[in-house]
Formats: structure tokens, sequence, C-alpha cells
């Protein structure tokens, strides 16, 4: 069980591969990105397309980026698509890659139902709630 690295001139053979199901992480941003779009900042190189791999077969996808803080270094999982393949058995190795990119920190963006799964299988702690108001 790993994660690999997709690199940006990859994107549109792993899209038609499968990872075009970040299309269903992108609906729960409540319209602040679509699948297409997203599929374009990876092909751009500003996020990184992770395919997580299980012996030979792919079981999802993720999409991460690395947050310079001005008193921290981040690993921030923006976008995750894993149906059913127990996303906890890979997050050592995703602690590990985070750790070699000189993060002390990994963070994810989610919904409540992920941030309790979150909370009680990997040790997840709350940093802050986001909150927003749609102006007329």
């Amino acid at each position: 069980m790993d994660w690999f690295p997709v690199p940006a001139e990859r994107i549109d053979k792993a899209w038609k591969d499968g990872a075009s199901l970040l299309s269903e992480a992108c609906e729960t941003s409540g319209g602040e990105i679509t699948g297409d779009q997203l599929k374009m900042i990876l092909s751009r190189g500003e996020r990184t397309l992770l395919c997580m791999r299980d012996d030979d077969k792919t079981v999802g996808w993720a999409v991460v980026r690395v947050d310079q803080l001005p008193n921290l270094r981040v690993l921030h999982v923006t976008d995750l698509v894993a149906h059913n393949a127990g996303f906890e058995r890979f997050f050592a190795s995703l602690k590990l890659m985070a750790e070699h990119l000189g993060c002390s920190r990994v963070r994810c963006s989610c919904k409540e139902a992920q941030a309790r799964l979150y909370r009680m299988k990997l040790g997840f702690k709350p940093v802050y709630t986001t909150l927003e108001v749609e102006l007329p």
C-alpha cells in the first residue's frame, strides 16, 4: 500500500484511468472548484495528484499541496476519493511523504462526517472551522 505522485504531464491519462472520480470530492466544496478546474490545476503543476495503490490495484486518488506558513510547513490534502479502500491504512505512508517534503503537519479539508472519521481513526484534531455567508 502506497501513494504514487502523478507527474503533471500524466494528468490526462490518470484522469482517464479513474482520477476523474475526484470530481465527486469537488462537489462537496459548495461551488469552490469543479472537477474540470481541478484537472487544470493539476495539469499546471499547482497541486499534486497522488494515486493510492494496494498491490497492483488503484484504490483511490488524492490531491495535495504544500503550504509554507510563517511558523510551519503543512501537507494539505485538499481532495480525496477512496471508496471502501480503508484510507487509514495509507496514512502512515502519507505522513512519511509529508516528512520527506519537510512538513511538520498534515491537514485535510473535509465535511463534518469525514472530520469525525478522521478524528476517530487517524488522530486528526480541529485547527479551526471555516464558515461563510453568501452575499447577494
